[in-house]
């Protein structure tokens, strides 16, 4: 249908109107940005951690971007420690169009971005206003099959395009004085600049942000004994690992001590730990279960499987020993809770063997295949152990045990992994649908420890790492506040020197202590690495202070532990 010439001149006209309309708004808003200049040039900060190395005040406000080469002098290092937040003071309020913040990424040599960066304001440096929450844009794991590793990625609150949020709809500035940029770190991160742009005073087209996360961050609290800990409140680590001296191989009076609580001469006075964790961390062939650089194959795998379910092995020698307390007990009915570790499928691996019959090895290095095979041909080495296990062990009909739930042994979350988060994801898939829980151990300030359950995990326990070197008391506290903070258990830290020496000792009391003085004595999950076997040892040792740890660990147990 053709246009009458009246109405044909109407439309003309008011294309003619918008396209100017557009044109001029578009060289408005193309002016404004231009005019914006960055008000954090040389400006000093605060930052919330130390960086680990010397900060002249002002390296992120200097102006100087780095090069793809972490070495670059404009690098500022950050390493772990969960998160940082820097903090800047612009004198006065001003209007702010945009912060942007500048990140590397170099995953061979664990470089990764942020997982987020939050960007808020605030006009008295108490009460903040979060404009964004902004997630990287790259994958944390990817880095190509070839070429180069290194890349940069700025993270951009940008008003003109994203505005402000809550009930600041047209909004294209904010008016504040202090500006707060947090950003995530979960092993090395390395930024170099962070910019803030605007101009001085209250711009017509800048607001003010209401606060909206003034009030402290709330602690979850520990991690309770429940579904989520297949039914365990203190848990206890067996490495039933290789040895050259046969030290991961468990009898059935070896294991007395652990099920019950002994008298010096070997009686069962009461139960003891309600779960027992069965662990390895290397095979015969000296090859290792953890994430390392010489990882464990099918052979490894099913090595384990053998040796933990063997009709005389490990599994066996628990179940007889809890049959005999039950027995002297006269609680017939009563098990022990069992988990059962997971090797952590390296991404080292090239030849783990075939798993589902296809006559093709399964391969792990993303280098090879490609991420998207690699993380498959670990499903299938996942499905397969896992399988394997329920099936030895309903084969077995144990007595006296019940299986509540698989370990994840890597203690951290291996970001240059390919899809690790996914495969964490779905190995709880996998234990939900057998009905068992799923538990992970990470040590502090390990990669993800404090977003455990956003990961994958169902139960998680925090390492306070104390024990081994003694140095710092503190990290006993910390470790509490943390597992209080993210909702985790604590594990208990001990070996075998704390039977010999004093100062071990006291280092060991610092923990049971600790679990008065932070509360997580009762109401919390607790794991115990304990190294081979100081329970057994300490139960039998003539030296009384020797007997008084495994004494005081019972009580701890119980919740009746008042100190030595």
């Amino acid at each position: 249908m053709r246009l009458k010439p009246h109405l044909s001149i109407f439309v003309v006209c008011i294309m003619f109107f918008f396209f100017l309309f557009v044109g001029n708004a578009a060289s408005a808003k193309e002016k404004a940005n231009s005019e914006l200049r960055n008000l954090g040039l040389g400006l000093p900060y605060t930052i919330s951690a130390p960086t680990g190395e010397i900060d002249t005040g002002n390296e992120l406000t200097d102006g100087n971007y780095g090069s793809l080469d972490f070495n670059h002098p404009s690098w500022q290092r950050h390493l772990r420690q969960q998160e940082r937040t820097v903090t800047f003071d612009l004198g006065e309020k001003k209007s702010i169009g945009q912060v942007k913040a500048h990140f590397l990424q170099d995953t061979p040599v664990g470089i990764h971005f942020p997982e987020k960066v939050t960007i808020s304001v605030s006009q008295n440096l108490h009460d903040w206003g979060e404009l964004a929450e902004i997630k990287s844009e790259i994958p944390l794991f990817e880095t190509g099959k070839t070429g180069p590793t290194a890349l940069t990625q700025n993270y951009i609150w940008d008003g003109s395009i994203d505005g402000l949020p809550r009930g600041n709809k047209h909004a294209e500035m904010v008016y504040a004085r202090y500006v707060q940029v947090k950003f995530t770190t979960d092993v090395w991160v390395f930024l170099d600049e962070i910019e803030i742009l605007g101009v001085d005073g209250k711009d017509k087209n800048a607001k003010s942000l209401p606060p909206n996360n003034n009030k402290p961050e709330v602690d979850l609290g520990y991690l309770k004994p429940g579904e989520q800990t297949g039914g365990i409140h203190n848990l206890v680590l067996l490495y039933n690992g290789w040895y050259a001296n046969g030290f991961g191989d468990w009898t059935k009076d070896k294991l007395l001590p652990y099920v019950s609580y002994v008298d010096q001469a070997g009686e069962p006075q009461d139960w003891f730990f309600d779960g027992v964790l069965f662990l390895g961390l290397q095979s015969p062939n000296k090859r290792d279960f953890m994430e390392v650089s010489i990882p464990t194959n099918k052979d490894d795998w099913q090595w384990y499987l053998d040796k933990t379910f063997a009709p005389d092995g490990d599994m066996e020698q628990l179940n007889e020993a809890a049959k005999e307390v039950a027995t002297k007990l006269e609680e017939p009915d009563h098990k022990v809770k069992v988990i059962l570790m997971v090797p952590y499928p390296s991404m080292n691996q090239q030849n783990f063997g075939d798993v589902d019959g296809d006559g093709k090895t399964e391969i792990f290095d993303y280098n090879l295949i490609g991420h998207d095979e690699a993380y498959r041909n670990k499903q299938k080495a996942l499905e397969w152990y896992i399988n394997e296990a329920t099936e030895y062990w309903e084969a077995a009909g144990y007595s006296h045990l019940e299986l509540s739930g698989l370990y994840w042994l890597s203690e951290k979350v291996n970001l240059q992994s390919s899809h690790e988060i996914d495969m964490i994801h779905w190995m709880k898939e996998q234990t939900e649908a057998k009905e068992l829980a799923f538990l992970w151990m990470p040590y502090m300030d390990a990669v993800r420890s404090h977003q455990w359950e956003e990961s994958g995990f169902g139960a998680a326990a925090m390492q306070p790492s104390y024990f081994f070197d003694g140095k710092d008391p503190s990290r006993i506290e910390t470790a509490a506040n943390l597992a209080k903070r993210y909702g985790m258990g604590v594990e208990i830290e001990v070996n075998e020197e704390v039977i010999y020496h004093e100062e071990w000792r006291q280092r060991y009391l610092a923990y049971l202590n600790g679990g008065i003085d932070f509360g997580y004595m009762d109401n919390a999950f607790k794991a115990y690495y304990q190294g081979g076997d100081t329970y057994y040892r300490g139960a039998y040792s003539t030296d009384p202070k020797a007997r008084a740890t495994y004494d005081w660990t019972y009580e701890f147990t119980k919740g009746t532990y008042l100190g030595p």
